[in-house]
């Protein structure tokens, strides 16, 4: 059996995900309209001047995921983060569908790579992101939201 892949999302009638995607695997739709879509959007790299701005998105969306705050300083943009870390598992082995075209660079890659990673490897790199999140907001004055679970007093 192959591994997952990117498929490309059509919008014209008759596509549907159940004839785009690998029978046995399945696929899930990762485009903006999804729980797994991009927060960076083209059209803001493409305004902010970059050549390619697809590339940009899809590396801002690398680093955001990882948990850079550096774009996105907020409590709704950490949240989003979470609720994609959370229910990465849930594309595990799937195909991928997003309207990016196959020549450019899009954030399915990312959540693919991520996706199928070892799970005990997932779990712990999701740990790491966590942290990362959580230090960061601590340096900000706000409270953390994964704070480390209080010692259990005797």
């Amino acid at each position: 059996m192959t591994a997952p892949t990117r498929i490309r999302r059509m919008r014209t009638k008759g596509w549907s995900l159940a004839g785009a995607a690998d029978l046995f695997r399945g696929g899930m739709i990762v485009d903006r309209s999804s729980r797994f879509g991009n927060p960076c959007t083209v059209a803001s790299m493409a305004e902010l001047g970059y050549v390619d701005p697809h590339a940009a998105a899809a590396a801002n969306f690398r680093f955001w995921l990882a948990g850079s705050r550096s774009d996105a300083p907020t409590d709704e943009a950490d949240r989003r983060r979470d609720r994609i870390l959370s229910d990465l598992h849930l594309l595990r082995g799937k195909d991928l569908a997003c309207t990016c075209r196959y020549d450019q660079a899009c954030h399915g890659d990312e959540l693919l790579r991520r996706a199928n990673m070892p799970a005990d490897e997932l779990r712990q790199w999701i740990t790491v992101v966590r942290a990362r999140v959580d230090r960061q907001r601590i340096r900000a004055g706000e409270k953390p939201l994964h704070p480390e679970p209080q010692a259990v007093q005797r």
